[in-house]
């Protein structure tokens, strides 16, 4: 193992890293569009409440059936709005918790390619340290064979 697959692996850890990040982003913009969903849901129901109290509210003029048919038909659109606004932001819970999950099993991949790397390096600075030693030991020893043989003075 050398330096070549520390760098290598050190691509895949920052395209992992990078995946995690995307997948960050995505639940962060998941939430947000959930946000908008609740808002829009709590401003419809608004709506729907005064539009019934309106409806069932006792007026002292004649209300043709008409305008009673379509203060009905008003209500009932924002019934339906409201279960398709409900239904939206189900799917957008469950997408949520699906880029939850894409995201901790990346999280937990960038870690351990993480400590991969980490280990690599360790080796290769181990290997490149011990073939050091083994080079200053060589030097030592031939400079300990040349001054037993009563070699040259330094």
């Amino acid at each position: 193992m050398g330096k070549k697959e520390v760098v290598r692996f050190k691509r895949v850890l920052h395209v992992r890293t990078v995946e995690r990040d995307i997948t960050r982003s995505e639940l962060a913009e998941r939430m947000v569009e959930e946000g908008a969903i609740l808002g829009r849901i709590n401003e419809t129901e608004n709506m729907r409440d005064d539009a019934v109290a309106n409806f069932c509210a006792p007026s002292g003029a004649a209300v043709s059936p008409q305008e009673l048919w379509f203060a009905r038909q008003s209500i009932d659109l924002m019934e339906r709005k409201l279960a398709d606004d409900r239904h939206e932001l189900e799917t957008c819970r469950y997408k949520i918790e699906e880029t939850k999950a894409e995201l901790l099993t990346r999280h937990q991949n960038v870690q351990l390619m993480s400590r991969y790397v980490g280990r690599l390096e360790e080796k290769v600075d181990k290997a490149l340290i011990d073939a050091e030693q083994k080079n200053l030991d060589d030097i030592a020893s031939m400079r300990f064979k040349r001054d037993a043989r009563g070699g040259a003075s330094v």
